[in-house]
């Protein structure tokens, strides 16, 4: 065999491998994108799952709360100064507590794209052992 056509062949099988390596990546790189786009419906499924109850939540509480200190200052007229001013004060203190909850909550980092930057880890890694090897 010509030493030209052996060139020929290695340069052909090369970029085969390449054309490879090429279309590899692509589908790891869908697949990614794939799990990120699943991810980002879930969290967004869940986040307006949770605002809804949430505020479904506070709404009707507030009104319970009102109706009830209503009522306890209509029971106890003579103390009617106490009973709002105890209201108010139990209702700040409530608010202050949820407020500094939240600001712990928001301080808190995102699990959101954890399961794709662990699998482009992997992915990583894997490309790295097959570059090694090589």
């Amino acid at each position: 065999m010509p030493a030209g056509s052996r060139g020929e062949a290695s340069r052909e099988r090369l970029f085969v491998s390449l054309k490879n390596l090429i279309v590899t990546l692509l589908a790891i790189g869908k697949t990614r994108a794939e799990l990120l786009v699943t991810e980002v419906e879930e969290e967004k499924l869940r986040l307006m799952s949770l605002w809804a109850k949430a505020i479904g939540a506070a709404f009707l509480l507030a009104v319970g709360l009102i109706i009830l200190v209503a009522f306890i200052a209509l029971v106890f007229w003579e103390q009617r100064i106490l009973v709002f001013g105890l209201a108010a004060g139990l209702f700040l203190a409530t608010g202050l507590f949820l407020a500094s909850a939240l600001r712990r909550q928001v301080a808190q980092p995102s699990k959101l794209f954890r399961a794709s930057l662990a699998e482009l880890e992997n992915d990583m890694a894997q490309l790295q052992r097959a570059t090694d090897k090589q």
